[in-house]
């Protein structure tokens, strides 16, 4: 299973009259958090025995509810709802990949210089890029993030038919140019 942690720090949260700094590790499995997993951690110590509901948290990626206890901590509930991006006509989505290459239902992986997809997901948000530059670049097997880039990327489906586009008899190299110094 794929999963993805966030860490939200200093988040501030009243509880009656006591206003508690507090440190959110949250793993998804892209559909659920992982309570086992995941944690709260706040300060100060004192008072004891709080309860918070319904708390609403907020990261780039998502959008979480959380419901945990303070003073001792302990994270009860937490559900969370992806935030899709959503590009403009002449605009195409790219994310980060996933670990072992996962991506979005509507996405491929695509890994440049004939690299292979990380172990480990990459954390950056997803962007637009222009989908004619986008196409440009797969079509030669460069990163649409840049020429030095040798990352793997999860690209919109919808420039999928690119990558079977037949491809001149001299075609440029597969290897990353040696002036980007990886």
């Amino acid at each position: 299973a794929v999963s993805e942690t966030e860490k939200i720090k200093g988040v501030s949260v009243k509880v009656g009259k006591t206003k508690f700094s507090c440190t959110f590790t949250l793993v998804n499995d892209g559909a659920a958090v992982v309570l086992s997993d995941s944690k709260v951690a706040c300060t100060p110590n004192k008072p004891t025995k709080k309860k918070v509901n319904n708390f609403a948290v907020s990261t780039d990626k998502a959008n979480y509810k959380l419901s945990f206890k303070i003073n001792p901590e302990q994270l009860t509930s937490a559900t969370i709802e992806l935030k899709t991006v959503t590009c403009d006509p002449g605009f195409t989505r790219v994310c980060p990949s996933g670990a072992a290459g996962a991506c979005p239902g509507d996405m491929f992986n695509f890994c440049p210089y004939h690299g292979s997809p990380p172990d480990a997901a990459d954390t950056w948000a997803c962007a637009c890029l222009p989908t004619r530059m986008l196409e440009l670049d797969v079509y030669e097997g460069i990163n649409p993030l840049g020429e030095c880039h040798g990352e793997c990327v999860c690209l919109s489906g919808s420039v999928q038919a690119i990558m079977s586009k037949q491809k001149p008899a001299f075609h440029g190299p597969g290897d990353m140019p040696s002036y980007c110094n990886n």
